[in-house]
């Protein structure tokens, strides 16, 4: 499986994009490249601007993201990271796993046929396999939220068949969700 994730979008969904931004990006690189170890998943995260040597010199060239241990960093350097996710997407297709909250990017990426999951919920799945490696969830700052209940489907009005049975495209992010 292939995860593309839009790392400000997760990392601002942790409590903002504030302080030291650099140090809580590689931060959450190092967790993604622990979880790649874990799932044997292949990770890409992009990240809006330049690259850290690039962030210094004007006009200069991205080497197309590092990979390191299984994740690939991507900078988006002259466009939008919602952009860059995006195309990911359309290469990807069914194969892709996109992890973002914004509207647009989810959209245009479940056109293409990727399942499309929010930063906390993907977040809640980093967390709990890494703590399940033995990672401590206060080292992230995270606890489980008990008073949320995601296992509720939605109400559907108007669907035909079976009611308790979920959407092809509910079932098939469940199934997603479970490989996490």
């Amino acid at each position: 499986m292939e995860l593309v994730i839009d790392g400000y979008n997760v990392i601002g969904s942790r409590g903002g994009l504030h302080g030291d931004v650099a140090a809580r990006r590689d931060a959450y690189v190092s967790e993604l490249v622990r979880y790649a170890r874990l799932k044997g998943h292949g990770i890409t995260v992009v990240f809006d601007g330049f690259p850290p040597s690039l962030a210094a010199s004007s006009g200069g060239q991205s080497t197309g993201g590092q990979r390191s241990t299984g994740v690939r960093v991507v900078f988006s350097e002259h466009e939008r990271a919602d952009d860059v996710v995006v195309r990911f997407a359309q290469r990807l297709r069914e194969g892709g796993t996109i992890v973002s909250s914004d509207r647009e990017v989810r959209d245009a990426c479940r056109s293409h046929g990727c399942i499309v999951l929010g930063a906390r919920t993907f977040d809640e799945r980093l967390v709990y396999a890494l703590a399940d490696a033995g990672e401590a969830l206060r080292d992230l700052g995270l606890e489980r939220d008990k008073d949320r209940d995601d296992d509720e489907p939605a109400s559907r009005s108007g669907k035909r068949g079976n009611p308790r049975r979920l959407s092809k495209a509910e079932r098939k992010t469940r199934r997603r969700l479970e490989r996490l």
